[in-house]
């Protein structure tokens, strides 16, 4: 997937760069619900520790806090701003705090699947994390796996 690369900062990692696809078998409309129901997610998505949003709902500008724990126990506080928005299809997203740079978050009616695509690109200025690059891309891994089953599970709860 193609993204746009975050330019360190002196005293910043390179970018790490992540990319994830989820398939789950509910429409768009259900899945983009459960989405940016982000105050929710700790209830669903094992990785995240605690989610709070500064209530304006969602549009470009709106942000929020997200604690995510990796299983090797590093926490990561980022803080999150919608930078533009195509509903149930899109949201590009800017990360701040212990990861910093650009997601981007795509929905697609596939057949009888809707596909969720996220790719990240950000950077760090945290030096324990940069000793873990070696195994970033496996906890990134870990994290997503684990909330894409969480997404399947709270899509059935709500069907």
């Amino acid at each position: 997937m193609s993204h746009e690369h975050t330019r360190p900062r002196p005293g910043e990692s390179a970018p790490f760069h992540f990319e994830s696809v989820w398939r789950v078998a509910d429409p768009l409309a259900a899945v983009w619900s459960v989405l940016t129901d982000v105050e929710a997610w700790p209830q669903w998505w094992p990785g995240i520790a605690a989610a709070t949003t500064d209530d304006s709902g969602v549009h470009p500008g709106s942000r929020a806090g997200i604690t995510v724990r990796s299983p090797l126990g590093v926490a990561f506080d980022i803080t999150l701003s919608i930078e533009g928005l195509t509903p149930a299809r899109q949201v590009r997203l800017v990360a701040d705090g212990d990861l910093r740079g650009f997601g981007v978050w795509t929905l697609a009616r596939t057949g009888p699947l809707t596909a969720i695509s996220s790719t990240w690109c950000v950077t760090t200025r945290r030096r324990s994390v940069r000793v873990l690059r070696p195994v970033s891309a496996g906890m990134h891994g870990f994290v997503m796996r684990a909330g894409e089953d969480g997404l399947r599970r709270r899509l059935s709860a709500l069907a």
